[in-house]
């Protein structure tokens, strides 16, 4: 190893508080993070599954995908995968091929979210095969074709039975919406199109509008660090959660990074868990939320 120069040395000296401001943000990101892990952790169920906040009794199929998915942001295995991949099937109808909470009827967006839950759990494919199909016979509106892009993600592009092209024409047709009538939650409508075709392999090239969608994205962020719907005084986790996926996918960094960790750093309780807006208890949903803007945040900005 070099030895510091006598520059480098005396900056040091001169300059120990920044040194010392930085030492107690990686501390505190790592306090988070283990408190979130534990947080996590504390909803697991002995027979698989997660529960969705403390205060429920048994396991749901989103809280389950919620908890897998937020261990896997948070840098930790998940425990247990097994029984989890168990619950999870339990889930799944092979006569119709949809996913549902336990005791309720399958619908697109439990659907995607089983699809996600299984791939990210390691299940063969074969034994939740017909999701897909249940997919492209029943996601009718936007938002069910938004998930459906989702699943076709988690599933794998190249290998999915569906072919997305009515889809993304519904994410173009959204898009060019939203731009003729804009307000303050034009960049949540642009996002949620935007990402669409990210998500399932088509490059930003070719995205319709593709030179405006980081401007439009930028131009959204609120003083309070976040993203919101129009009309609300208050950002919101997940307009910004998707806000932060379409920025993510297009490899572009939020301008006021500092004010957007600020503003998830609100959502966090004493429990270590996050809240799905401040103020409110901890949930799988919050640290969801949380942990996968957290992430996409170190990323970009390595």
């Amino acid at each position: 190893m070099r030895p510091l120069s006598p520059l480098v040395l005396v900056l040091v000296l001169l300059l120990p508080l920044p040194a010392s401001a930085q030492n107690q943000d990686i501390q505190d990101a790592i306090d988070a993070k283990l408190g979130a892990i534990r947080f996590v952790r504390s909803l697991e169920d002995p027979a698989g599954g997660f529960r969705r906040t403390p205060a429920d009794k048994a396991p749901g199929l989103r809280a389950t995908s919620g908890g897998v998915r937020s261990l896997g942001f948070l840098g930790q295995p998940v425990p247990n995968k097994e029984k989890h991949a168990a619950f999870v099937l339990k889930c799944y109808d092979p006569a119709t091929g949809g996913f549902a909470e336990p005791g309720a009827k399958p619908d697109v967006p439990l659907t995607a979210i089983g699809v996600i839950a299984a791939a990210e759990l390691g299940v063969p494919k074969e034994k939740y095969a017909k999701a897909l199909d249940y997919l492209k016979a029943n996601a009718k509106t936007f938002e069910e074709m938004r998930v459906g892009c989702a699943a076709v993600e988690a599933w794998g592009p190249k290998d999915s039975p569906i072919d997305v092209t009515a889809w993304l024409a519904a994410a173009d047709d959204h898009r060019a919406a939203a731009a003729k009538n804009p307000d303050d939650g034009l960049a949540r409508e642009v996002a949620s199109a935007a990402a669409m075709p990210l998500r399932v392999g088509v490059p930003r090239r070719q995205l319709a509008g593709a030179a405006k969608l980081d401007d439009i994205l930028q131009a959204g962020q609120r003083p309070d660090g976040g993203w919101g719907k129009a009309g609300a005084k208050e950002s919101d986790f997940d307009t910004t959660y998707r806000v932060m996926r379409a920025l993510y996918l297009m490899k572009e960094r939020p301008k006021d990074r500092a004010k957007l960790r600020a503003y998830v750093a609100r959502h966090r309780n004493p429990d270590g868990g996050y809240s799905a807006a401040p103020g409110e208890g901890s949930s799988l949903s919050g640290v969801y939320y949380a942990a996968i803007i957290t992430k996409w945040l170190d990323e970009l900005e390595k």
